[in-house]
């Protein structure tokens, strides 16, 4: 590449860097220690420029990423976009978001028998529209449609649950709304490890295949939900479209352990928002990564690598979401040794050749969610 290689040490808070020269098959060091053929100074130039692009995402952002089509979009230049698309709001009864934690509730998601107020204007497969007032400048063609990506596994049934209502009830109260479906992605042969980076590509392909109209996705652990003060969020909680990816959860409350937890700055995992297209020119997730851990590297790389800035919104004293208790999962040891080689092979590895590794066993329609149950090939 005839670039500088770069070992990347990865800490839980600390991102330090280290030039060397021999391979690091030849040398003993740590398997917390990775090499990549990328200069680390193309990573801070990216990082870097993101400060200076505007809060409204303006003028310092590429033209070629608006959607000139998409006029009351959050990615769009139209002025005052907040409040045209209040104004085009139907009349509608103002109700405050709550966090809940309630794990015993009576619900089966995937039983279609038990209403929820905030599944009665669902359609089925988790798809919602708001209610626009006809003639007004925001209409249904021209707000974003944002389709939820949720990597699944049986282990994780109870923070399903409790995602569903919250998500629902969150993005029906939000005060810019958009229109929105959630896809829950399951590996169903645990013969093989899980490999999330398969289900989020399988998820993406499934939505390209299926022509859904989706502006943007956002890829969403289940075990993630937006905090109680959900109302108060901003920024912090806007899952809508941006020009550059946008990542969410960077600050988050750990509900097992009663602590809040700040990532590093380049962490990409949790919630991430991107467009459809830059999903695409990045070629997705890697599909190499079985077990726990670095396929949300690897593709923090490919986008840094095709120059895509990956914005975050500010700090707030307050986490903005909070994680669900569930069983940690083991790391995989092979994780940083194809992490070292991520540009070399990103070309060929991805959603290109997502179809050789899976094979979809079915797809259901369930009032909250649509399901697509994937095995992973060996």
């Amino acid at each position: 590449m005839g670039r500088n290689r770069i070992i990347f040490w990865f800490s839980l808070d600390v991102f330090q860097t280290k030039q060397h020269c021999q391979p690091i098959s030849s040398t003993k060091k740590s398997s917390r220690e990775i090499q990549l053929n990328f200069n680390i100074m193309d990573i801070y130039r990216i990082d870097v420029s993101c400060k200076y692009i505007t809060r409204d995402l303006g003028s310092k952002i590429s033209d070629k990423f608006v959607d000139k089509n998409k006029k009351c979009s959050a990615s769009s230049l139209t002025k005052d976009l907040n409040k045209k698309i209040q104004n085009s709001l139907s009349k509608r009864e103002v109700n405050l978001y709550f966090l809940n934690l309630n794990k015993s509730i009576s619900f089966d998601p995937f039983n279609n028998d038990k209403d929820f107020d905030m599944f009665n204007d669902l359609k089925l497969g988790g798809l919602w529209k708001p209610k626009l007032d006809p003639g007004k400048e925001c209409n249904l063609d021209n707000i974003d449609h944002v389709v939820f990506v949720v990597p699944y596994s049986h282990s994780r049934y109870d923070n399903l649950k409790l995602f569903l209502i919250n998500m629902h009830s969150y993005l029906q109260k939000y005060q810019y709304p958009f229109s929105y479906k959630i896809l829950v992605v399951e590996q169903v042969d645990m013969e093989s490890k899980f490999n999330k980076g398969r289900l989020i590509n399988s998820a993406v392909k499934y939505i390209i295949d299926s022509r859904e109209n989706a502006d943007c996705i956002v890829i969403h652990d289940v075990d993630l939900v937006p905090s109680n003060d959900g109302n108060k969020l901003g920024e912090s909680g806007d899952y809508r479209c941006r020009k550059m990816p946008w990542h969410l959860s960077r600050k988050v409350f750990n509900i097992k352990t009663n602590q809040e937890r700040l990532y590093n700055q380049f962490l990409t995992g949790g919630i991430l928002s991107l467009r459809l297209e830059h999903f695409i020119k990045v070629n997705g997730f890697s599909n190499e990564y079985f077990g726990w851990g670095a396929e949300d590297d690897d593709f923090q790389v490919r986008m840094f690598n095709q120059k895509l800035c990956i914005m975050r919104p500010e700090l707030r004293e307050q986490p903005s979401f909070k994680m669900l208790p569930h069983e940690s999962s083991k790391a995989s040891n092979t994780r940083f040794s194809y992490l070292s080689n991520a540009l070399n092979r990103y070309e060929q590895d991805g959603l290109s050749n997502i179809d050789n590794l899976v094979e979809i066993k079915s797809i259901d329609q369930f009032k909250a969610f649509t399901y697509l149950k994937v095995k992973v090939k060996k």
